[in-house]
């Protein structure tokens, strides 16, 4: 099971695209070219599309950094 999700720890992004038949995407931290990958299992919300404002937890997996518990940016 997860730990709570720190708002502290919430970053701001925006969605480069999201390939909803195959549940994968990526987003832009807001003020950088970071780019992180997600999945669907990331989103907090019903959905995205690209150029939606998000808030994210950024995690370390094995793969390299990825977004995790997605929300849109008005929810957060």
């Amino acid at each position: 099971m997860e730990p709570p999700s720190d708002p502290a720890a919430r970053q701001p992004g925006v969605i480069l695209f999201y390939l909803a038949e195959k549940g994968q995407g990526y987003l832009r931290l807001v003020g950088t070219a970071e780019e992180f990958f997600f999945t669907a299992r990331q989103l907090q919300c019903p959905s995205v599309h690209k150029g939606d404002l998000v808030t994210f937890i950024p995690r370390e997996g094995r793969n390299g950094y990825f977004a995790d518990a997605i929300m849109a940016a008005g929810l957060a």
